[in-house]
C-alpha cells in the first residue's frame, strides 16, 4: 500500500506539473483547503476576498475552475504552485475524502520544501478534534477505512496530526473580522519576506535593481516601457524577476510575468496575460488582440515580457502605451534591440517604433561579485579558503563575469578536490562549458550566414581592431556595404563598440566563436575555419595540409631566433585565404596566383630583403606594415603597391622610412596612416588619392605636409601630429573635411585658409603655441566641437559668437583671463570646459546657454561670485566648481531642476549652501569655512554625498540620514564630535567614512554597509553596532586615541576580509581573534607603541 501512496502522490504532482505549459493558467500563492458546505459562505468567502483585495493570488475552487477542466487537475496544479496553505477545519471537514487528499499532498509538499508554509484555522472545532482525540473526526475515518482502505486512511490521519503540531488560529479567540485581517497580514508578511530574502541573496543585483527602479519611477502616472538588454546568460531574467517581486504589490492583482516569450506560442501567452491580469478567458483567438487592447484600457498593470526577439511579440502582447492606464509599467528583456531601433537614428539612443523606450544595458559582473557568486555555488560560502584562493581567482577570471558561466561551472565543481579544479581551469582555457555554450548558441544561430561569418572573424581576429578597418574588410569579402550587419551584432549584444571605435566581445562569446571553428577534438572544423593560434596555423603551413576551408591564419612568430622563409607549396591548398597575420618571416619563390583572394595582410617586423616574386596581391584591401627594415627602397613595395583594390594602408614604427614611395598605383586608397617618427617627405603623388577619406601623419621630422594634399577632394578627416608647421595654403581646398586634428605642440600658426573649410565639424588645436585664434574662425558656421586647450592661448576672438552650431567648447589649461560675454550667443552649446584656466569670474551671459548640460570650471583663479543668472541653465546636469574661491552659491541654484552632480571640493570660502535642487544625485563639498552640514533632507535622489568642513558648529546629521537612495557617504565634521547618529535608515548605503566618532556617535549602522572608514576616533568603539553588518568586508581606522581595541564582532562577519589601521599612537596590543583567521589583508601603519599582534600565525589567508 505504501507503493500505492507514492504512486498516487507522484501522479498528483505530475498532473499539476503537466499543465504548467498552458499559457493561460495562473500561478497561485495561497491555497485554501476547506469543506464547502461548512465554510464557503462565511470565513472562506471573507478571507478569499480580503486576500484578493490585498493583491495576493489565492485559490478557492468555485472561483478559479473554468469550464471543461476536471476538478482534480485545476486544484492539484494550484496546490503545487502555492507557497502558503490555509486548511480551515470545520465540523464536517473529515467526511470529505477530497479535503483529506488535498491535505495529505499539502503536508507532503511542505515537508520537502522549507519555502512552503501551512497556516491552519480551527473554525468551529478544537485542536483535539483534529488530533482524532474525540469522536468528531473518528466516526468519519471509520467510514473511510471501510471504502478507501486502511493504509490510505492512515496517511490522512498522519497528515491531520502533522498539521496540529503547527500553531494555528481559532475563530472563537478572535472573531471573524479580526481573524481574517490577521491572516491577510501574516500571509502578506510571509510572501514579502520570502521575496525580499530572495532579492537580498542575489549576488550583485542591488545596484542594478536601483537603476531599474529609477527608470520605472513607479509613483509617476505615465506609462513606461523599460528594456533590459544584453548577451545570453548575463542575468536579464534574474534582474527582471527581482524587480517584479519588488514592485508587484503596488499593482494589486493586475500583474503578469511572461517567461521565455521567444519559445512559446503567442496565442497561449495572450491567454495567460488576460487571465493573470484580468482573470478573464477568451476562447476565440481571432478576437484576443482586440480584447487585450480594450479590456486593459484604464487599468494600471505590471507586465514583464521575458526574452523577446521581434516586434510582433510586443504588438500582440502589450501594443501601444495608450492600451493601459496611467502608472502602468512594461518590462522587456531581450538579447536583441535591433527591432526596437528606428533606421537612421543614433545607435546610442535607441528609439522604439512606438515612442521612446528606456534602455538598460546589462553588463557582466564586477570581479568582487563574480568571486562571491562562484564561491557560493562552488563552496557554499562568500570567499574561498586560503588553499583555494589562487585557483578560484583564476577560474573566475577565465569566466569573465558572466553569471551563467559562474553558476554552471561553480555548481559543477562543488564538493570536488583541488586537482579537479585545476583540470577544469585547464579545460576552460581550451574549450567552453557545454551548458554555457548551448545558451549562447541561441544568439549565434539566430544570425544570418554573413552575420555569423562576421561574428567568427571578430572572435578569432578582429577583436580590439578598429571598426572602420574591419568593415572595409567585410565590404570587400561580401561585395556590399556591411555596416548594418555589424550593427545587428551590436544590437543583439554579441559585440560592443568601444569609445575609441574598436570592436569588443565578451570572453565567453569569443570562446564560443573559437569553439565553433576549432572544437576540443582539435580538428579543423566548418567551412570558413580560422586558425587564430600561431601554433596551429604554423603546423598547417609547415605540413602543407591547408585546405580550401581555411580563410584566416595567424602565423605569429614562426621562429623567434630566425627569419623563417615560407614557400609557395606551403600555401597551395589555401586557395580561399583572405586574412594573413605574421610577425617576422619572409616569402621565397614564385607566388603567382597563390594569394589571389588575400584581402587583409598584417605583417610586423618585415625582412630587409623581400625574396618572393609574382606576389600578386590583386585583391588586397588592407595592408599593415611595421619594422626597422621598411625603407623607401624596400623590395616589397614593387610587389605590394600594385594592389589596385587597396583601401587601407597603415605604416607604423618604421624608424628608417624617410620618404614615402609614389602612390600612383594605389589610387583606390581610402585610409592612409603614417606613424613613422622620422618620415621627412611625402611624395606629391598623394594628390592622386582622390578616394582618400582619412589621412593621419605622425612624424617629428616632416616640416609640413605637401601642398598637394589640397587636391584630396574626398578627405573628411585630417590628423597631423608633432609636425612643427602647417604651411600648405591648399588646406583650404579640402571642402569635405569634417575633422581637423592638430596635436602639434610646436605649431605657432594656423593656416589662414582654414576659414575655407566650410564642412568642418571638429577642430582640435590643443596645446599649440598659439596665443589667439584667428578672427576668421567665426566663418566655420557648421563647427560643432572646438578644442583649444593649452597654456599659450590667451584670448578668444569675439567672432566666436558666430559659431551657432557649436555643442562643445574646451578652453581648459589655457591662459584666458576673461570669458567674453558673446559666449552667451552659443545657443546650442552643451559642454563648456574651463578647467584649470585663469578666468576669474563667469560672465552673466552664461545664463543664456539654454542647452548647456555640463559646466566644468575647476580653477583656483575663479574668485568672482557665481552669477545668479546661472539659475537659467535649465538643461544643466553637471556643475564642477572645484578649487573656486567664491564665498557661496546664488539662491537661484535651486532652479537647476535637471542638475545631477554638484562638485564644490576645496572651495574653502563657502560657509553654507542655499537650498539645492531635488534632482541632485551627487553632492561634494569640502570647505574650511563650512559651518554646518547642508540640509539634504529633500534631496531624495542623492546616491553619493561628501561633506567636509573644519569650522563645523554643532553639526546636525538629522537631514542626511533620511536619504533613501544613498550608497556612499563621506562626512568630516572637523574637530567637532559627531553627534549620536542612527545610520540604519540608509538601507542602500555601501560606503561610509566619518570623522570624530565617539563611542556614542554610531547608534546603529545599516546591514547593507560594505566599507567603513573611521578617522580621528576619540573613545573606544562600541562593537555591538557591527553585529548586523553581514556585508561588511573592509574596516579602516585612521587616528585612534584609546590604547586598547577589541574585535569581538568582526570575526562573526562572514564577508569581512580587510582591516587597516594607522596613526594609533597609544595602541600597544592588537588582538586578532580566531574568528578573523580568514582575513586576507591586514594593513598597519604608524603604530609606534605596537608590540604585539595576537594570533598573527592563525591568519592563513593573509
Amino acid at each position: 500500500m505504501k507503493r500505492k501512496r507514492e504512486g498516487e502522490g507522484a501522479a498528483l504532482t505530475a498532473s499539476a506539473s503537466s499543465s504548467c505549459d498552458d499559457g493561460s493558467r495562473k500561478v497561485y500563492e495561497v491555497f485554501l483547503n476547506f469543506r464547502g458546505p461548512d465554510t464557503r459562505l462565511t470565513i472562506v468567502d471573507c478571507l478569499y476576498n480580503d486576500l484578493i483585495r490585498a493583491g495576493i493570488r489565492a485559490f478557492k475552487d468555485d472561483e478559479e475552475l473554468r469550464f471543461g477542466k476536471k476538478i482534480e487537475g485545476g486544484l492539484l496544479q494550484a496546490i503545487n504552485d502555492s507557497r502558503i496553505y490555509i486548511p480551515i477545519f470545520s465540523k464536517d471537514y473529515a467526511s470529505s475524502k477530497w479535503c483529506l487528499r488535498e491535505l495529505a499532498l499539502i503536508v507532503e509538499l511542505s515537508r520537502d520544501n522549507d519555502e512552503k508554509v501551512i497556516l491552519p484555522i480551527f473554525y468551529d472545532v478544537d485542536v483535539d478534534d483534529v488530533k482524532l482525540k474525540t469522536n468528531l473526526y473518528k466516526d468519519a475515518f471509520q467510514k473511510h477505512k471501510n471504502d478507501s482502505g486502511e493504509d490510505l486512511t492512515k496517511q490522512w490521519e498522519e497528515a491531520l496530526r502533522d498539521v496540529t503540531r503547527i500553531s494555528g488560529k481559532k475563530l472563537k479567540d478572535y472573531g471573524l473580522y479580526k481573524l481574517t485581517n490577521l491572516m491577510v497580514e501574516e500571509v502578506s508578511n510571509l510572501l514579502w519576506t520570502r521575496w525580499m530574502d530572495m532579492s537580498n541573496h542575489l549576488v550583485g543585483i542591488k545596484d542594478r535593481m536601483d537603476y531599474i527602479m529609477k527608470l520605472l519611477d513607479v509613483g509617476a502616472f505615465d506609462v513606461r516601457f523599460i528594456v533590459i538588454h544584453g548577451m545570453g546568460g548575463i542575468g536579464k531574467t534574474t534582474l527582471a524577476e527581482a524587480v517584479f517581486r519588488e514592485i508587484y504589490p503596488q499593482f494589486r492583482d493586475h500583474c503578469c510575468f511572461l517567461k521565455d516569450v521567444r519559445t512559446h506560442d503567442i496565442i497561449g501567452l495572450q491567454k495567460k496575460l488576460l487571465f493573470d491580469v484580468l482573470n478573464l478567458s477568451c476562447a476565440n483567438p481571432f478576437f484576443i488582440n482586440e480584447v487585450i487592447k480594450t479590456r486593459f484600457l484604464g487599468k494600471k498593470v505590471l507586465v514583464v515580457l521575458d526574452d523577446i526577439d521581434n516586434w510582433d511579440q510586443i504588438m500582440r502582447l502589450v501594443g501601444e502605451p495608450n492600451w493601459f492606464g496611467g502608472g502602468s509599467r512594461i518590462i522587456i528583456t531581450t538579447r536583441n534591440i535591433e527591432f526596437l531601433v528606428k533606421e537612421g537614428e543614433d545607435d546610442n539612443l535607441p528609439i522604439s517604433n512606438s515612442g521612446q523606450f528606456s534602455f538598460y544595458d546589462m553588463l557582466e559582473m564586477n570581479s568582487h561579485d563574480a568571486l562571491q557568486l562562484f564561491c557560493e555555488r562552488a563552496l557554499g560560502c562568500v570567499k574561498p579558503p586560503p588553499s583555494y584562493m589562487d585557483i578560484t581567482e583564476k577560474i573566475v577570471d577565465a569566466l569573465g563575469g558572466l553569471p551563467l558561466a559562474l553558476d554552471v561551472v561553480g555548481s559543477t565543481l562543488r564538493g570536488k578536490c583541488r586537482r579537479t579544479w585545476e583540470v577544469a581551469l585547464c579545460k576552460l582555457k581550451k574549450v567552453m562549458n557545454e551548458d554555457v555554450k548551448k545558451k549562447l548558441m541561441i544568439s549565434y544561430e539566430a544570425l544570418e550566414i554573413n552575420q555569423q561569418q562576421i561574428f567568427l572573424d571578430i572572435a578569432c581576429f578582429c577583436f580590439n581592431n578598429e571598426k572602420t578597418t574591419a568593415v572595409k574588410y567585410w565590404d570587400a569579402i561580401f561585395g556590399y556595404p556591411i555596416e548594418s550587419e555589424v550593427n545587428i551584432l551590436k544590437h543583439m549584444s554579441l559585440i560592443k563598440i568601444s569609445t575609441d571605435n574598436k570592436l569588443w566581445m565578451h570572453d565567453q562569446l569569443r570562446d564560443l566563436g573559437r569553439s565553433i571553428v576549432h572544437p576540443e577534438s582539435g580538428e579543423i572544423h566548418m567551412k570558413g575555419s580560422r586558425l587564430w593560434s600561431p601554433k596551429d596555423a604554423f603546423r598547417v603551413v609547415q605540413t602543407e595540409t591547408g585546405t580550401k576551408d581555411i580563410v584566416a591564419l595567424n602565423l605569429g612568430t614562426p621562429s623567434p631566433n630566425k627569419m623563417y622563409r615560407f614557400k609557395r607549396k606551403q600555401f597551395m591548398g589555401l586557395v580561399n585565404l583572405r586574412f594573413l597575420q605574421l610577425d617576422h618571416g619572409n616569402f621565397k619563390g614564385d607566388f603567382k596566383n597563390v594569394f589571389f583572394n588575400l584581402t587583409w595582410l598584417s605583417w610586423s617586423n618585415c625582412p630587409s630583403k623581400f625574396r618572393a616574386s609574382n606576389f600578386g596581391l590583386k585583391n588586397l584591401t588592407i595592408l599593415m606594415l611595421s619594422g626597422n627594415n621598411v625603407t623607401e627602397d624596400w623590395g616589397g613595395w614593387c610587389q605590394i603597391m600594385v594592389a589596385e583594390q587597396l583601401k587601407i594602408l597603415q605604416l607604423e614604427d618604421c624608424p628608417f622610412l624617410r620618404k614615402m614611395p609614389k602612390f600612383t598605383t594605389i589610387s583606390q586608397l581610402e585610409k592612409l596612416i603614417l606613424r613613422c617618427v622620422r618620415l621627412r617627405k611625402i611624395d606629391k603623388s598623394i594628390s592622386n588619392l582622390q578616394h582618400l577619406d582619412y589621412l593621419e601623419i605622425k612624424s617629428e621630422a616632416i616640416e609640413s605636409p605637401p601642398e598637394s594634399i589640397g587636391g584630396l577632394k574626398s578627405l573628411t578627416v585630417l590628423r597631423i601630429d608633432r609636425t612643427p608647421s602647417m604651411k600648405p595654403h591648399s588646406i583650404g581646398n579640402l571642402a569635405k573635411v569634417k575633422s581637423l586634428i592638430l596635436p602639434c605642440k610646436e605649431l605657432q600658426k594656423l593656416p589662414d585658409s582654414i576659414e575655407q573649410l566650410e564642412s568642418l565639424l571638429e577642430l582640435d588645436v590643443q596645446y599649440l603655441k598659439i596665443g589667439e585664434l584667428p578672427h576668421s574662425i567665426g566663418n566655420l558656421e557648421r563647427l560643432k566641437v572646438l578644442r583649444c586647450s593649452g597654456y599659450y592661448l590667451e584670448n578668444l576672438p569675439y567672432s566666436i559668437e558666430r559659431l551657432q552650431s557649436l555643442v562643445e567648447l574646451d578652453l581648459s589649461e589655457s591662459s584666458i583671463r576673461i570669458l567674453p560675454n558673446c559666449i552667451g550667443y552659443l545657443k546650442k552649446l552643451k559642454v563648456l570646459n574651463l578647467n584649470d584656466n585663469r578666468i576669474s569670474e563667469l560672465p552673466k551671459s552664461i545664463g543664456m546657454l539654454e542647452n548647456l548640460k555640463e559646466l566644468c570650471a575647476r580653477s583656483k583663479h575663479l574668485v568672482g561670485e557665481i552669477p545668479s543668472e546661472i539659475g537659467a541653465l535649465s538643461s544643466l546636469k553637471i556643475l564642477n566648481l572645484v578649487y573656486g574661491r567664491f564665498s557661496g552659491l546664488p539662491t537661484t541654484i535651486n532652479q537647476l531642476t535637471n542638475l545631477q552632480e554638484l562638485n564644490l571640493r576645496d572651495c574653502n570660502s563657502i560657509q553654507q549652501l542655499p537650498e539645492l535642487p531635488k534632482s541632485l544625485m551627487i553632492l561634494a563639498i569640502r570647505s574650511d569655512s563650512l559651518t554646518a552640514i547642508p540640509d539634504c533632507s529633500d534631496l531624495t535622489n542623492l546616491v553619493d554625498v561628501q561633506i567636509s568642513g573644519k569650522s563645523m558648529q554643532e553639526p546636525n546629521t538629522e537631514g542626511i540620514v533620511r536619504l533613501p537612495a544613498l550608497r556612499r557617504m563621506i562626512l568630516d565634521v572637523g574637530k567637532m564630535a559627531l553627534p549620536p547618529t542612527n545610520f540604519s535608515s540608509l538601507s542602500q548605503l555601501q560606503l561610509l567614512h566619518v570623522s570624530c566618532a565617539e563611542a556614542q556617535s554610531l547608534i546603529e549602522l545599516p546591514s547593507s554597509l560594505q566599507v567603513l572608514r573611521l578617522w580621528d576616533v576619540q573613545s573606544p568603539i562600541d562593537w555591538s553596532v557591527f553585529s548586523n553588518l553581514e556585508n561588511l568586508w573592509k574596516l579602516c581606522i585612521i587616528g585612534y586615541s584609546p590604547g586598547e581595541i577589541r574585535f569581538e564582532v568582526l570575526g562573526e562577519l562572514r564577508k569581512f576580509n580587510e582591516l587597516s589601521m594607522s596613526n594609533c599612537p597609544l595602541l600597544k596590543t592588537l588582538p586578532v581573534l580566531p574568528g578573523l583567521k580568514e582575513i586576507q589583508h591586514l594593513l598597519l601603519h604608524k603604530l609606534p607603541e605596537l608590540t604585539e599582534i595576537q594570533g598573527l600565525g592563525e591568519l592563513k589567508s593573509l
